[in-house]
């Protein structure tokens, strides 16, 4: 049995000051993924802010730049401040505080060194987290240790009296327990745990791992002698950091079973001596990058202040907890004991992994704990799995909405039956391998990419792969739409396919080319909140991607004073042309012209939002596949059959974005829509002059040759414009270049309103899908419940592409969006289905 320890550490000081508040919009802004859902899995993996982030890169760049060891000796400073910054978290000694990989990996050293021998007993709390409990068996199973639970009290915590008369009964080797456990919101009274075995000369081991970072924790306040835990969780840290702590005198007393040459030195053939601090239970190699992330976290904990985080998250899980067990069928699991960061709880007639699959439809993240990660105290409780909410400085009031209001709306649609069935999957779906095979889907690479006179690939002889998986949802068309559709469904961790018949990126639909504009400027109220939708949906993307997606220039709308339907719109005003004159010098209207002035009009990078877009979606986990048109489709009760040239697949949710091309995919909406093919051109212009940003922005006038719309010279290219009118056209049919009589129209309308403009220097063309009331066409295919579409946005709707893909994926999930109904394909047939 170990010998006794003594406490060696001051306590905190007795009157420490108020906490002060903590800024959220801050904490959030300094957090990008706070941007991409509701993150509630702190106690997981917390979210990590840029500085950490950047700490990581940093350093790795540098060893790629100068070599891992020569990185190590310039960050020696920085690496050795890590140390400090943790040993002042903790309230212990520098030299008694070693980093390591994990908490486990601490866990496993520190107990390895008691050298516990047979008849030994430990004392561990209910509390205790899988890896120490598999530990603590393995040691009784193989040494002979006695392993003692604790049992509980009335509120859910160690039962003290029970400890003392444990610790009375006779000599222990060992007492231990997690501060707060991985399966509920129990903070045990880890201070009087620690007072009972220092008065018996005990040492106690404490498992900081769920408390560090949302509870204060100080080694000398709490009386315990070793301590771990881990970087990811509410540190803030990057995963594969962890530390140990060991106060003295019990670190004078302890050695690694396996010292490694950082915590020892060779002084002769048959003999060696541990270094003097707790860096004896450390190993040479270590990611130090990762080391530096994590002192960028403490140091941001730091700068926060311990209290202060700790107040603003114990509030905000007591609310959530009140409010959760105000649901129907929802039940609180957490003990009497709970506070802190954790709430859990469990929904009645529903898996816990089925809630987290729901949710994670609704944007809202979080994480099932099964009882096999904490046997001690779930199998005590009667519960096999929990559901864990767990909150942090980036989360605020609206996030706690958003997971109440889904948990709600999960428990009334399965009160009536109805629960999405995106999370009921069949054991065959379950046990398929992930993805598809890119073979039964793309050509060989030797296959020609299209040019933007191919027609679509016309479908191979051989037979279709049968593809026996049920997919979540099938994407076809990644233009901006279906890009932004397919992000969203991968993000909600929904199994889902991307279908693009050409190459990605490519010209001959509608979301190709450099530039794209945004405005709230409408002619009717409509579609107000939708643009406020759209505005806050590209700030998301951008966070999302770290891309700037919009240059916000301002925008002029001019018409002349008679027309019937003006422009207007939230924060846009009407201007003269003298007005006008001054906000764009570039821009002059004719007489008898008015303006709206939009000051938060714009240019959207059109070619960057794709990348964007698709790079996230595969990030999230979607299986994209190019050259792979489809060339059917048909309802198979709740299902969709999709067939490509390569494979018949099956499908929950189709979603139609297929842009010039969605007649040949909606047969039904043919007498709807006409395709018509548009031609924008460049024209020579300074950029540094009036046409220039400093003398124009996003623009669009009504003339007699058409609308004229375009923007200011920024990209090296010139002024770009265009006319929103063009012939009707076969999408299937080649498409020529701009003629000379299209430009030279264009070349008249853009002469009579931006005088300063050059010749034309280059053109382009591309295709609108128009509706007669020009508005888009979003929802149900009237007769296939089960297949969205999405399409003819009639030349503007590109500036919506984020919020209607992210629209698609609510409407996948059983998620009404009673906001775009003006939208719905059903105006189209007010006498039914067709």
């Amino acid at each position: 049995m170990s010998a006794p320890v003594t406490a060696g550490t001051a306590a905190s000081p007795p009157n420490p000051p108020p906490p002060r508040a903590l800024n959220v919009a801050a904490e959030r802004a300094r957090t990008p993924g706070s941007f991409t859902g509701h993150h509630f899995n702190s106690a997981g993996a917390a979210l990590l802010a840029n500085g950490t982030v950047e700490a990581v890169i940093d350093h790795l760049r540098a060893e790629s730049l100068s070599g891992g060891y020569e990185a190590a000796k310039h960050a020696a400073p920085a690496l050795e401040a890590v140390y400090a910054r943790t040993a002042e978290l903790l309230g212990a000694r520098l030299e008694e505080v070693a980093l390591v990989e994990s908490a486990t990996a601490g866990w496993q050293r520190a107990v390895s060194a008691l050298r516990l021998r047979p008849g030994d007993r430990v004392l561990a709390a209910r509390s205790s987290y899988v890896s120490s409990a598999l530990h603590l068996l393995s040691v009784e199973r193989d040494h002979g240790v006695l392993v003692e639970l604790l049992p509980n009290g009335p509120d859910g915590a160690v039962d003290l009296e029970a400890l003392e008369a444990a610790l009375r009964a006779g000599p222990a080797a060992l007492v231990t327990a997690a501060h707060v456990p991985t399966s509920s919101g129990l903070v045990e009274p880890a201070a009087a745990i620690g007072a009972l075995a220092g008065a018996h000369g005990v040492p106690y081991l404490l498992d900081a791992t769920q408390s560090l970072g949302q509870l204060p924790v100080d080694m000398g306040v709490i009386g315990c002698d070793l301590l771990i835990g881990t970087g990811r969780k509410f540190l803030r840290g990057p995963r594969g950091t962890g530390l140990l702590a060991v106060r003295r005198p019990l670190l004078d007393r302890l050695a690694p079973e396996a010292p490694d040459v950082r915590g020892a030195r060779w002084t002769a053939e048959r003999s060696w001596e541990l270094v003097p601090d707790a860096k004896r239970f450390e190993l040479w190699e270590a990611a130090h990058a990762l080391r530096l992330g994590l002192g960028a976290a403490l140091t941001d904990l730091g700068t926060l202040g311990v209290d202060t985080v700790a107040q603003h998250l114990a509030t905000l899980a007591a609310s959530l907890r009140q409010r959760l067990a105000a649901l129907p069928n929802v039940h609180v699991t957490d003990p009497p004991a709970a506070g802190g960061a954790i709430v859990t709880f469990v929904v009645d007639g529903l898996d816990a992994s089925e809630v987290q699959r729901q949710l994670a439809y609704r944007r809202v993240h979080l994480i099932a704990v099964p009882a096999g990660h904490g046997r001690w105290d779930m199998d005590h409780r009667g519960l096999t799995k929990v559901v864990r909410a767990s909150v942090h400085v980036y989360n605020d009031e609206d996030d706690l909405d958003a997971l109440v209001e889904a948990v709600r709306e999960i428990v009334c649609l399965r009160g009536r039956g109805t629960a999405s069935a995106m999370g009921q999957r069949d054991s065959g779906a379950e046990n398929a391998v992930q993805g598809v095979d890119p073979a039964t889907l793309t050509p060989s690479p030797s296959a020609t990419p299209p040019t933007a006179t191919d027609p679509a690939p016309a479908p191979t002889p051989s037979t279709p792969h049968l593809n026996s998986r049920c997919h979540d949802a099938i994407v076809v068309g990644l233009g901006v739409h279906g890009s932004a559709a397919l992000r969203h469904l991968a993000a909600r961790g929904l199994d889902v396919i991307g279908l693009e018949q050409y190459g990605l990126g490519h010209d001959l639909g509608s979301s190709h080319g450099e530039t794209r504009m945004i405005r709230r400027a409408y002619p009717h109220p409509d579609w107000d909140a939708l643009v406020d939708t759209a505005y806050r949906a590209w700030s998301e993307l951008e966070g999302a991607s770290k891309a700037q997606l919009l240059d916000i220039t301002g925008g002029l709308y001019a018409a002349p004073k008679d027309r019937p339907d003006p422009l207007r719109g939230p924060g846009c005003r009407e201007v003269g042309t003298e007005e006008a004159a001054r906000i764009f010098p570039g821009l002059r209207l004719p007489s008898g012209f008015t303006a709206v002035h939009d000051p938060r009009a714009g240019i959207i990078d059109a070619q960057e939002t794709l990348r964007a877009q698709l790079t996230l979606a595969e990030r999230s986990g979607a299986h994209i596949h190019d050259h792979a048109p489809v060339l059917g489709w048909e309802p198979d009760g709740d299902e969709v059959v999709v067939r490509t040239g390569k494979a018949v697949l099956r499908t929950r949710r189709l979603v139609l974005c297929a842009g010039p091309w969605t007649v040949a995919q909606v047969p039904s909406l043919a007498t709807h829509l006409t395709v018509t093919r548009i031609v924008n051109a460049y024209f020579a212009a300074d950029p540094a002059g009036p046409l220039g940003p400093s003398g124009l922005g996003s623009f669009s006038v009504d003339l007699p040759h058409g609308l004229l719309y375009g923007f200011p010279a920024t990209d090296g290219r010139g002024l770009k414009a265009g006319l929103d009118s063009g012939p009707p056209w076969d999408p299937q049919a080649p498409r020529p270049e701009a003629t000379a009589d299209e430009l030279a129209l264009l070349a008249e309308a853009v002469a009579q309103v931006l005088p300063g403009a050059g010749p034309v220097t280059e053109s382009l063309t591309c295709l609108y899908t128009m509706t007669a009331d020009r508005r888009f066409i979003v929802g149900e295919v009237p007769g296939a419940p089960q297949v969205l579409v999405a399409s003819a946005c009639s030349g503007h709707g590109f500036k919506f592409g984020p919020a209607i893909g992210e629209a698609l994926a609510d409407l996948v999930c059983g998620i009404a969006r009673p906001d775009l109904d003006f939208l719905s394909p059903a105006r189209l047939f007010p006498g039914g289905t067709p």
